[in-house]
């Protein structure tokens, strides 16, 4: 697929930034002409990638994006709530600024590439959507009642009738309700997509390929090899890992996840070298901001609790689970 028919996108405050800045480092050494649009979710995101001037960047303010219906909710809404809802608005908006192009890419910013993102994006073929099933192992389908089947993280929109139509529609469902707290089978912008396959059966692929949008809730159920230098999730070659729950506490200090099982090779092979990434990311932004610090999410006692006990109970009830079923 030509460089010129595609443009990704994603978005982030300065406390994904590391994680942005990461997820473009890799898109551009896979694929050196791609075109990466940011959001900028606050005055310091923007100041600060506009200072690096990223190769393939266009960044985006957030008051040249945001709407009288988005400004109307906004108070309202906690602002990873917000930021969810402004997914498909955001799609849309760069298919009506730049409308000579054929696909929008949507990636999540705690995404990494390890190969050639374009063998992700084809897989579209000749339809207008693209969607990633979460792939829970046996013993965890149960998930997608509170999750959804599919993952917001990795989507391709054809810039046609059923890729703006669908848009259009989900981004009325995100304004009317967007909450991070699961409700009457919803969950912020991800469990709307449950009706896709219906609603655009003929017009809808659902990737096949292992290798997009790896992520920790599935990974432990693949063989995950390494052969020429590329990664292999059981016989697909991982093309992006979705680095879900991992937390950046200080320099060359992180909390991976909570929950699941990471087999080693996942951290030798995927982790390893993402964390090397951030590092280097670090480095970067401490030569254009040289007060730039990272500030780890407060928690309180209660959720730091909870946290322990996803970490070290979590992977045994789920094998016990899994043995039962």
């Amino acid at each position: 697929m030509k460089n010129s028919q595609v443009i990704f996108c994603t978005y982030f405050d300065k406390g994904f930034l590391l994680k942005g800045l990461a997820l473009h480092a890799s898109l551009v050494k896979h694929n050196p002409k791609a075109k990466l649009w940011i959001l900028a979710f606050d005055k310091y995101t923007k100041n600060i990638l506009k200072k690096m001037k990223l190769k393939g960047v266009t960044v985006v303010p957030l008051r040249d994006f945001e709407d009288k219906e988005l400004l109307a909710v906004k108070p309202s809404r906690h602002p990873i709530e917000y930021y969810w809802t402004c997914t498909p608005t955001w799609i849309l908006y760069i298919m009506k600024q730049r409308p000579d192009v054929k696909y929008v890419t949507y990636l999540d910013a705690d995404l990494y590439f390890y190969s050639n993102p374009d063998k992700g994006v084809s897989e579209i073929g000749d339809k207008s959507l693209l969607v990633v099933e979460h792939r829970f192992p046996v013993g965890r389908e149960g998930m997608e009642k509170v999750s959804g089947r599919f993952n917001v993280a990795f989507n391709v929109f054809k810039n046609d009738k059923v890729g703006k139509t669908c848009l259009e529609r989900w981004r009325k469902q995100c304004l009317d309700w967007c909450s991070w707290k699961p409700e009457g089978g919803k969950l912020g912008d991800q469990m709307y997509l449950n009706e896709w396959p219906k609603l655009y059966s003929k017009n809808l692929v659902i990737s096949k390929n292992l290798g997009v949008d790896a992520a920790p809730w599935n990974i432990s159920q693949y063989k995950i090899t390494n052969n020429d230098s590329s990664v292999f999730i059981n016989k697909d070659e991982l093309i992006c890992y979705h680095f879900h729950q991992l937390q950046i506490l200080g320099p060359n200090h992180y909390s991976r996840v909570l929950g699941y099982t990471l087999p080693k090779e996942a951290i030798k092979q995927i982790y390893e070298p993402y964390e090397k990434e951030l590092n280097l990311q670090y480095t970067r932004i401490k030569k254009v901001d040289g007060s730039f610090s990272i500030t780890p999410t407060k928690q309180d006692w209660g959720m730091l609790l909870r946290h322990r006990l996803a970490k070290y109970f979590g992977p045994v009830y789920w094998r016990i689970k899994s043995l039962f079923k």
